[in-house]
């Protein structure tokens, strides 16, 4: 992998175009297609956590356990709410929510064992409709932006370089002053692919995600992965599940289970 690999654009050659249509069922090149047919849309911004990797678990998980060991008793819905934000201002805000003082040097400590904690649950793994819907997309004249509140670190393992070239562009927490909620990182993204923003259309799961997306003057579909319909009112689009994304993005196409894709890319 390049070692300026996330804010170089990655561009598909021929042989990229090609296997990504080894991804689609003739249902996908051919049907009636959605947002990908109307033409006002050509470059889509995926989040990590919760979007592209099933990462509930360890999300959850590893701040449940961190934040117990300090007193405090959490749910899903709390967490998952906040999702998007740099961990130190997260933790900062859960503390202050519950009314528990705690200085940056324990702030700091309880970041670095919030991502040990996540690490020692496992690695992410994919959705199994993300490789089809990230080469459809690509085979269809797209393009594709990684943009998350996640270091580098945290999603090097499981992001291999034969998958970053899915990706014109990846920003990191590593590449932003200032995380969601704040449009710095889909502003970033903007302005190294230099396409308006009436352009893109940007897939998340949380609040803090959606109203950056939106404060960078973004269309946004947002997921159900983690919350309900309910808390991510705020985007123009809300799809139960990645079924529903897909029919969204290209019309009505088989679900995954029926293309059978290859072991190793669910």
């Amino acid at each position: 992998m390049p070692s300026d690999w996330r804010l170089a654009p990655i561009l598909a050659s021929a042989v990229d175009r090609a296997e990504d249509a080894a991804f689609l069922s003739p249902a996908a090149s051919e049907s009636s297609l959605s947002l990908v047919s109307s033409r006002d849309f050509s470059v889509a911004l995926w989040d990590w956590d919760g979007v592209l990797v099933d990462s509930r678990r360890n999300f959850y998980g590893a701040y449940e356990r961190v934040l117990s060991e300090e007193g405090i008793v959490t749910t899903p819905r709390e967490i998952f709410l906040r999702e998007g934000e740099p961990t130190s201002i997260f933790l900062r805000a859960i503390f202050d929510r519950h009314h528990i003082n705690v200085d940056d040097h324990e702030i700091r400590e309880l970041a670095i064992r919030r991502r040990e904690y996540d690490f020692g649950l496992g690695k992410r793994k994919f959705f199994s409709a993300v490789p089809r819907l990230l080469c459809g997309l690509r085979y269809a004249g797209w393009r594709n932006g990684l943009v998350t509140g996640s270091s580098k670190k945290s999603f090097h393992d499981v992001l291999q370089p034969e998958q970053a070239r899915w990706f014109d562009i990846i920003v990191t927490a590593d590449d932003v002053k200032w995380g969601k909620p704040d449009p710095e990182p889909f502003l970033r993204a903007m302005q190294a692919l230099q396409t308006e923003p009436k352009a893109w259309v940007v897939i998340e799961n949380a609040p803090f995600g959606i109203q950056s997306a939106r404060a960078a003057d973004c269309s946004v579909i947002a997921i159900c992965s983690t919350l309900s319909r309910e808390d991510l009112s705020e985007a123009n689009y809300v799809v139960n599940d990645h079924h529903e994304l897909e029919a969204l993005l290209f019309g009505d196409v088989p679900r995954s289970d029926e293309l059978g894709l290859l072991e190793g890319d669910s």
